[in-house]
């Protein structure tokens, strides 16, 4: 069993996220003499240090690092791995990150059961709600078992095992540069230099390693201003486990129904459709770049292909409008080497309907028309930001 599991937070300067990550780490339940270990990043001010210092952790013993230098982000998150001489496993977690007071039971778990496998990359304490591209509403296929795998690594919680975290790190040795690649989600390639969540999600996809997920989040992401976010945004907000389980359902690799891609989309509906799954590709958020499928594409976007056959868009999650056969006309299962008239464009609304329920009427009605044309003009400079790069400034007011 894997319990040699240090507790990491990585900090810099927000004295306020630290002390309220420390009070959910205090409430949690621990194996005897668990270490927690802060490791603070140089900045213009000793706030965040004095207040560590003055930390009491009960669990175990606790240590303070403390760099000399201004690492930045992806230089401080990566020396965190050195602790992995000594310890199996860590529990690395951004200084905005909160947990259940349960959550180690599941890292306790997830690590016994995974950290001899090397199709699994790492584990994720947070789940999505959201797409991470399109920011779209994402529900994952249910199953008998507690997890879930994806080709998309996680850094609002997140555990590194021993051994999958170096074979990491020397994969990255090789490949950190900046990319632009069309085998990677758009928003991924062009996130800051800062980010090393960028090359860990690369490595997942280039080498088709999964990150286990848990079905409702152990942590919060709290997106408080910092690096990476200039306002703090809950958008990211995800439903939390509030109360322990009695244990946790943790299928082999080879067992689990539910895999999704780095694109978050599903890599199982190949036999509800009699294809390969090596010849589909699936495409229901539109975070795709153009040409970037193979023969067979299952996708939402009206496309100038032949369509073999289309589905509707009435059951959620999506996946479940093609194993049940749900016949309409809101999702495409086209062959792409095949040119032909697209099809006609069904009402235009539809997909937001499916997607937001009624959420169009609640907003009118709740904010007011003019609140909902200032959101609507921010989300076009974001969308954008996103395309152009153009640093367009938004404002909600």
């Amino acid at each position: 069993m894997t319990h040699n599991i240090a507790i990491v937070s990585v900090a810099y300067n927000r004295v306020n996220s630290l002390a309220r990550q420390i009070a959910s780490l205090q409430q949690a339940k621990y194996p005897e003499n668990t270490t927690l270990i802060i490791s603070i990043d140089k900045s213009d001010n000793d706030d965040v240090e004095r207040y560590a210092r003055e930390i009491e952790w009960t669990h175990g013993e606790k240590r303070i690092v403390t760099h000399r230098e201004n690492l930045g982000l992806r230089r401080h998150i990566l020396s965190v791995g050195q602790l992995l001489e000594e310890f199996d496993a860590l529990v690395v977690l951004e200084d905005d990150i909160t947990v259940v007071p349960h959550f180690m039971s599941y890292v306790l778990a997830c690590t016994d059961k995974y950290a001899g496998d090397d199709r699994i990359a790492g584990i994720s304490l947070y789940c999505y709600n959201v797409h991470h591209k399109s920011i779209r509403p994402f529900t994952p296929a249910a199953s008998a078992y507690d997890v879930f795998f994806m080709n998309v690594a996680m850094s609002w919680g997140q555990v590194w095992m021993k051994r999958q975290w170096l074979d990491f790190y020397k994969w990255y040795q090789t490949h950190s540069e900046e990319f632009d690649l069309p085998h990677i989600p758009d928003n991924v390639n062009h996130w800051k230099s800062s980010s090393w969540l960028k090359y860990h999600i690369r490595y997942c996809i280039e080498q088709n390693k999964y990150f286990v997920y848990p079905y409702i989040s152990l942590t919060a992401n709290n997106a408080d201003a910092g690096t990476h976010m200039k306002v703090c945004e809950t958008v990211y907000q995800s439903p939390l486990q509030l109360f322990p389980r009695n244990g946790y359902a943790l299928p082999a690799t080879e067992e689990c129904p539910v895999l999704y891609d780095g694109f978050m989309e599903p890599k199982f509906l190949g036999r509800y459709l009699d294809i390969e799954e090596a010849e589909l590709t699936v495409d229901f958020h539109q975070s795709r770049r153009y040409g970037q499928w193979n023969r067979y594409l299952l996708s939402t976007r009206i496309l100038p292909f032949h369509t073999i056959a289309s589905y509707a868009l009435e059951l959620s999650p999506y996946e479940a409008n093609i194993i049940f056969d749900r016949k309409g006309d809101g999702i495409w299962l086209y062959d792409t080497t095949i040119d032909a008239t697209p099809p006609k464009q069904p009402d235009r609304y539809r997909l937001y309907h499916y997607l937001y329920k009624k959420g169009f009427y609640d907003a009118l009605f709740m904010i007011g028309p003019r609140r909902i044309m200032v959101l609507l003009r921010d989300l076009v400079f974001y969308k954008l930001n996103q395309k152009f790069h153009l640093n367009l400034p938004t404002h909600i007011s």
